[in-house]
């Protein structure tokens, strides 16, 4: 399956709360298994962003569908980078003309 990395940042809103920060990660997880993406690893972060996911989903469209979810609580923004594996980036790299 497609591996993913969700990076979050709390919002105000999300500050206002964020002792319930360690329930809600708990939350977050079982909620992305109902939809489908499996979480890997969930980080506290200190640097441009407060958490870090590593997914894996079986698409682009059920990764795009959990990560607007988590947005619309309105306690975090979220962005989605696709990774990619050695094997796999290799071969995109073949198509290059």
């Amino acid at each position: 399956m497609p591996t993913y990395y969700i990076t979050e940042v709390v919002t105000r809103e999300g500050m206002m709360s964020i002792e319930e920060a360690p329930e809600r990660a708990k939350g977050v997880v079982a909620f992305a298994a109902s939809m489908g993406v499996t979480v890997e690893e969930f980080s506290y972060c200190i640097a441009h962003f407060d958490f870090i996911m590593k997914v894996t989903a079986p698409d682009d469209e059920t990764v795009a569908a959990f990560g607007m979810a988590v947005r619309r609580t309105g306690n975090v923004t979220a962005n989605i980078t696709r990774a990619f594996t050695p094997e796999e980036w290799g071969g995109i790299v073949k198509r290059l003309p």
